[in-house]
């Protein structure tokens, strides 16, 4: 792996893409907003970033609009759908350590995970998918001999993602791959503490052969593009990963608006239970410290209370200190540091 010294380097001189991406091209905001990018590494600014506004929003929803209604996506064939989708996944896997230093700038995570699990899990799921769109097949159904009942599996619209910042390219990937690949258009919005790694792929679709208005970016803030998106009547569904508040308040947009179809994902944090018959408590104690530590805790399931039967409470709790001293605390772009 590229040592420290070297992602010290390529932090200063990165530069990330900081534009709108909107009916396949670059575009900063139509007011010319924009926003500040702040590292939690250090506290300096990566970027400023255009902040979509209303009328961003409108010529996003229009162009995916058109984009669907036309066929450029949604009736192409199956097979060109999944060159596309794998195409995608090998320029993510190209791009690796641009989109790992995006992410580690970003969101502060360490940069070894972010090139070895989040720029692999993206491409996988964009590939996965791919792979998916040639096999999902449509149904007969059993009736009598009068009559005759068949499933038909059709692209919804225009569909609308709004992912969280804990990890964007991972859940931006589970948003987008499946839409795509049933023939949405998509229109992200991204975090505005994360927006950089989805502003890159943007531009990576485009380059795998997405057509213009088929996959856009808008970066901004919730009370902004997000809610501009979820209240417009041009959006089919909106996907959203995040709090349980937003997740309510996407859904009184959906009544306040079209009814649009809404898909909330509101994670909540889990207890994890030992019992006093658990066969191995070494392994019991890196899961437990794994579950609660990675990505410095920031992850929808993470175990962030212990339930221990008194019988072993002691002992697992030697194991879990001593497990500790082998996490690593340190700057992200170091590849040894593991908070």
């Amino acid at each position: 792996m590229t040592g420290t010294t070297d992602w010290l380097a390529r932090a200063e001189a990165f530069a990330p893409a900081t534009t709108l991406f909107v009916d396949g091209a670059e575009r900063g905001a139509a007011d010319g907003a924009v926003f500040p990018t702040t590292s939690p590494r250090d506290g300096r600014v990566v970027a400023q970033v255009a902040a979509a506004g209303s009328a961003d929003v409108d010529a996003a929803v229009v162009a995916a609009r058109r984009a669907f209604d036309v066929g450029r996506w949604a009736r192409t064939s199956p097979a060109h759908r999944k060159r596309v989708l794998l195409r995608f996944a090998e320029l993510v896997r190209r791009d690796a350590e641009h989109l790992a230093l995006a992410e580690t700038l970003d969101v502060g995570k360490p940069i070894r995970e972010s090139l070895s699990v989040d720029v692999p899990t993206c491409a996988d799921v964009l590939a996965w998918y791919g792979e998916a769109i040639d096999k999902r097949d449509g149904q007969v159904k059993p009736t009598g001999p009068d009559s005759l009942a068949t499933v038909t599996r059709e692209p919804l619209g225009v569909v609308a993602a709004v992912v969280p910042w804990n990890y964007p390219l991972i859940i931006t990937s589970w948003k987008i791959a499946p839409a795509l690949a049933a023939g949405n258009s998509v229109i992200l919005k991204p975090a505005e503490q994360s927006p950089l790694s989805a502003l890159h792929l943007a531009r990576l679709g485009a380059e795998a052969g997405l057509p213009d208005g088929v996959l856009q970016v808008l970066s901004g803030d919730g009370p902004g593009p997000g809610a501009a998106l979820g209240r417009h009547d041009g959006v089919d569904k909106i996907a959203f990963t995040g709090s349980v508040e937003v997740g309510r308040a996407f859904l009184r947009y959906a009544g306040e608006s079209n009814g649009k179809a809404v898909a909330v994902e509101a994670g909540g944090k889990s207890a994890q239970v030992v019992l006093a018959d658990a066969a191995d408590l070494d392994a019991v104690a890196d899961a437990v410290c794994w579950g609660i530590f990675y990505n410095a805790g920031q992850t929808c399931h993470a175990g962030s209370r212990l339930v221990v039967d008194r019988r072993v409470h002691d002992a697992l709790l030697d194991r879990v200190l001593t497990r500790t001293k082998d996490f690593t605390v340190g700057d992200p772009l170091d590849p040894d540091t593991v908070l």
